[in-house]
């Protein structure tokens, strides 16, 4: 990752889409609401609330110096990576002993509505 022992703070969902009426792709950046999961929690608060609501799971475990895992539990939605990058703005400052990198979580979707 970086020469931080913390993983990155900010994260990021880079969506990639078919449109299946027209053939092309189209990406996006956005913003995911995050919510921290243990080892040891129900396995059942990893599913969608709702039909629209697509979860990616981020499998980091900070004991180990391997990158992250991620899964989607959408038929809809597949992770196709995941990388560290720059967070522009991100303050530089290492007193907050923050990594001010960004995970951008790499998803494409096959459905014409999202």
């Amino acid at each position: 990752m970086t020469a931080s022992t913390e993983p990155p703070y900010y994260l990021l969902v880079s969506l990639s889409s078919l449109q299946h009426s027209s053939g092309s792709t189209s990406n996006s950046l956005a913003h995911a609401n995050v919510e921290y999961r243990y080892a040891d929690d129900s396995p059942l608060t990893l599913l969608p609330r709702h039909p629209d609501e697509h979860v990616l799971v981020l499998n980091h475990d900070p004991a180990k110096e391997e990158l992250p895992t991620v899964q989607s539990t959408s038929t809809h939605m597949a992770v196709t990576g995941v990388k560290v990058s720059i967070a522009p703005g991100a303050s530089t400052n290492e007193d907050h002993g923050r990594n001010d990198n960004m995970f951008v979580l790499e998803v494409a979707s096959t459905s014409d509505d999202q």
